[in-house]
């Protein structure tokens, strides 16, 4: 990851005069939401004690660019939609023991999936979800990292042949888990998921 350009696209998105409250007004003038709830901050960075202690209890090797962004760059913050959750977090708070639990297991999920067993082909779109449907242990493997809100979440494979790529959690629309694509249709790890998400903002601010 390029932690200067990051640094400096960051500071230029965030040097702003953030309105108290967002509306109308404020969606016509501004129009980027999201940014306006995070403000383009970041946390401090993970010290790297943190991280190192983490992949030793756990056994799993955060992909190298993931662990770079939160030692470097900020233990959580600005990012996609509502922003990067800070280490072994997620909207609720602390990562519950399930998630922590099972890290270490390699990712099953090999395309998008909606209730058929995992690494099976295809998914299925008329059916009822169950316990089993919502169940952490599908996403085994993987450490929740963002979000879109209403617990649509984005996750990154940690454990596996597929470490570091980024995974959209639908399940609570009952839409199921897909792979985030770039523009060739290759799965999109967690640098170049960052980034493109920066040049888009930057691009944005731009053009207005």
């Amino acid at each position: 990851m390029d932690i200067a350009t990051i640094r400096e696209r960051l500071a230029v998105l965030g040097n702003r005069d953030w309105p108290d409250e967002w509306g109308a007004y404020e969606e016509e003038t501004i129009g980027d939401f999201y940014g306006w709830c995070h403000r383009y901050r970041m946390e401090e960075p993970l010290p790297e004690e943190a991280a190192a202690t983490f992949e030793r209890l756990s056994g799993v090797q955060l992909p190298a660019d993931y662990r770079q962004f939160l030692t470097q760059i900020g233990n959580g913050g600005a990012g996609p939609y509502y922003g990067i959750y800070p280490f072994c977090e997620e909207e609720e708070g602390p990562l519950p023991d399930e998630i922590l639990r099972d890290v270490a297991k390699p990712f099953a999920l090999q395309s998008t999936w909606n209730g058929n067993p995992p690494g099976e082909a295809g998914s299925r779109t008329h059916f009822e979800p169950d316990d089993a449907y919502y169940s952490f242990s599908v996403m085994a493997g993987a450490l929740p990292i963002a979000t879109q809100g209403c617990a649509l979440d984005y996750w990154m494979v940690v454990s596996g042949p597929q470490a570091g790529q980024i995974w959209f959690d639908k399940r609570t629309d009952a839409e199921g888990i897909e792979p985030v694509l770039d523009a060739e249709g290759q799965i999109m790890t967690f640098g170049p998921w960052y980034e493109a998400w920066l040049d888009s903002a930057y691009a944005r601010l731009a053009s207005r």
